[in-house]
This record gives C-alpha cells, structure tokens and sequence, in this order.
C-alpha cells in the first residue's frame, strides 16, 4: 500500500498569511495529515495575494516516482474566491531554496482540467513520463491570481534509487531542559525528531531548552546502534514577528557532536565530545540547513547537537534535527582554505609528493583531522582536534592551505 509521502515534510512556500505570531497559514498546514473535511477549525495553508505567482513546494528528502498528487481544497477566505483553479503540479530536482519554482522550467506531473470547488478533494495522476524527483510543486497557472487555500496536498509514489535513512526519526531524545505550556506541555528532544518539519514553535513540533546564555542547551539522541555521520540537517524556527533579534541568533555557530557516553552518565561538555562540526554563524528563521561532518571520525552511537555558549540570550531551539550515513564510507572529498593555517593542532609533518600523497597519509595515519599543506615545499602537517578548535586558531598565512574532509 502506497503511504503519503508528503506528510510532515518540509516545504517552501510563495507567502504565508499572518494572523499573529502563533498562526502564520504557511505551506507546513498542508503537509500536517489534517485535511479538514470533518473538521472546520482545522488550519489550511494560505498564501498572500501580491506575491506573484502562488506556489507550494514539498521536499520529500529522497527521490521518488509519482503516481497521483491528491489536494484538499481550503475554503474561500475572506469572502475571495481561492485561486486553484487549473492547477499545476510539477516535480524538480533543484533545491527550492535556490531555484523557486517558475513555470516552464520544472518538469510536469499533470495540470488539473477545471475549476475546484471550496472543499473539494481531487486526485490528479501523474504523466508515465514524469521523471523520479525529489521536490514536488503546486503551483497556480499564468492566468490564475489570487491566494491559494490547501488543507492537504498529499504525493504518492514509489522509491527510485538508494534511499538515505534518517537515523534520528523516532529515537531515543533528551535535552539538558525544556520550555513548558498548557498547550504544548514539554516542548521536549522528542519533537525535535517526530518527523514533522512545522517551524512555529506554537504547533508543538520543535524543542526548546531554557537555558539562558552560556548554560549548557544540548539535545542527545540515542540512534541504538554505532554509526558513521556524512551530515545532518537542521529545520530552524520560522519568523514569529516579535523580539526577532533575539531570537534569530540564538542558533548562531550551533554545534554538532558525537559520543558513546550517555547523557545520564555524563551530560554533554562544549569542547569534552568529539566534533563532527559547527555552522559558521547566522541560521535564517524557519530555512533548512545541512552541515557535512568531520568524515575522520569513527562510529558513535549517540548524537549531540548544543547551542553556542555565546548565542544571543541563550536558549535553544530546533524544530526537526535529521543525520544521515554516507552513502559510500571509502569516498572523501577534501575541502581548501587558501592562505590559511591550523594552528596549535600540529603532531606530525613530513615532506610529500603532493597535496594529494599528504591526504592518503592523513587517512592512513589515524588520529589525523585535517592538514597543513605549504605546495612550494611540500611540507605536510597532521592535525589532531577530535573536539573541535576554535576559528581563532586559523591564521592567515600566505602559501599555506588548510584542508578538512567529509564524506562525498
């Protein structure tokens, strides 16, 4: 049986109308399994007249074929006819954060024939020459104006090609605390890794620690077996329209972990854990964000993803934490900073043949992080920071290149 492979996914929408800070209509309400045929006080995606042209997208995080697309239709809103007639559904394979949908330069699914109805249910097939994709779209037609009203856009299709897992969905969560409402009641690790990728903290899909600037705010998660970690993803709070400085900086130079120590018998030290990395800065309110880790690194079975001791307030805050294996361990890729050197990490140098002699040594050396190359003399050096280093041991040097190295 084909099951909905839109539901809690994450989404991209056109706009989002505002009712206040707890209830902003975005492109989430369709994706949240509540389509509102038995129920009208359930929220339906709503899209903003005046931004041109009104289109949903859906990442379904892994490439799949598509058979049918099955849209709830919303209620007319604010006496305005919903603008879904002749609707498009089409599939892309570029990242909706980069390339937002335009007509004619995605691939077709199908486009409904007719004029929808205020909660009408409709299922649209897809073409057999509908390419396997990751991102579905919904998407108005040219002449179609107006906002778009979904209560649920579902996708069914099969798997094409290797799947990655998430090894976080589901498991074993804990947090150094957690914010508590009547509503939400522990807005505890758990919701970090429900699957639902809902970036309004009032819907009760994301965790927040308590802790205020330079407490510990960590989150770990048991993944029950040892793994290697190629990256993870992080969903990040979306705009609430109130104290929006405070609260966009809180996940500033966030940082992930690995361990094999459970948190009851130790709780997770900045700088005490091996690093898998850290993002370089600013997190953009409700976006999604990948972050490669260190490929260096062994199995671990649990996970630790902790706020910056010097982010804004404090507090914490993740809406949905995803990790996923590489899909091959034996293939590296190995990034460069030019004119730049680790220092204060050094345990070994030697003279090579060339950069690429220096990594194959780091590789089978063991212990080795990341490098020092100087090209002109080919003087090698072997980095060890299982923990981590702070960004204020790069230094400039001219000639020098520093490399790390993730999985490909």
């Amino acid at each position: 049986m084909l099951k909905n492979l839109a539901l809690g996914s994450y989404t991209y929408n056109s706009s989002a109308h505002f009712i206040d800070f707890t209830t902003i209509l975005t492109s989430y309400f369709s994706v949240d399994g509540k389509n509102g045929l038995l129920d009208d006080s359930v929220l339906c995606s709503v899209t903003e007249p005046g931004f041109e042209s009104q289109w949903i997208g859906v990442d379904l995080g892994n490439m799949f074929t598509l058979f049918y697309a099955i849209l709830y239709v919303g209620k007319n809103w604010l006496g305005n006819w919903n603008g879904l007639d002749f609707f498009i559904v089409g599939v892309s394979n570029r990242s909706l954060d980069v390339h937002p949908p335009v007509r004619g330069t995605y691939d077709l699914c199908a486009q409904y024939p007719g004029v929808v109805a205020p909660k009408q249910v409709v299922q649209l097939n897809c073409s057999s020459t509908t390419p396997p994709a990751r991102y579905v779209i919904l998407q108005q037609p040219s002449n179609s104006t107006g906002y778009m009203s979904v209560c649920e856009f579902e996708v069914y299709g099969i798997s094409f090609g290797k799947q990655r897992v998430n090894l976080l969905l589901g498991r074993p969560a804990y947090s150094s605390s957690f914010h508590f409402t009547t509503h939400c009641l522990k807005w505890s690790g758990s919701l970090v890794v429900d699957g639902f990728h809902d970036t309004n903290v009032a819907n009760c899909h994301c965790g927040h620690t308590i802790d205020e600037l330079g407490g510990p705010n960590w989150y770990l998660f048991d993944m029950e077996g040892g793994y290697h970690i190629d990256f993870i993803a992080l969903t990040a709070r979306g705009w609430e329209g109130r104290d929006d400085d405070i609260m966009s900086h809180r996940l500033d130079n966030f940082i992930i972990g690995l361990t094999d120590v459970d948190s009851s018998t130790s709780a997770p030290l900045r700088n005490k854990y091996p690093m898998c990395a850290t993002w370089p800065g600013y997190v953009k309110h409700g976006i999604k964000v990948e972050l490669k880790c260190n490929a260096n690194l062994p199995k671990y079975r649990y996970l630790i993803a902790q706020g910056s001791a010097t982010a804004s307030d404090g507090f914490f805050t993740i809406c949905e934490l995803e990790a996923y294996e590489p899909v091959d361990e034996n293939a590296f890729r190995w990034k460069r900073k030019s004119n730049v050197r680790l220092a204060g990490f050094q345990f070994k140098q030697l003279y090579v043949r060339s950069a690429l002699d220096c990594m194959h040594k780091c590789k089978q050396l063991g212990g080795c992080d990341s490098i020092n190359l100087h090209p002109a003399s080919k003087l090698c050096q072997f980095n060890s920071h299982t923990n981590g280093y702070n960004t204020t041991s790069l230094t400039s040097e001219t000639n020098w290149s520093f490399y790390t190295v993730s999985y490909n």
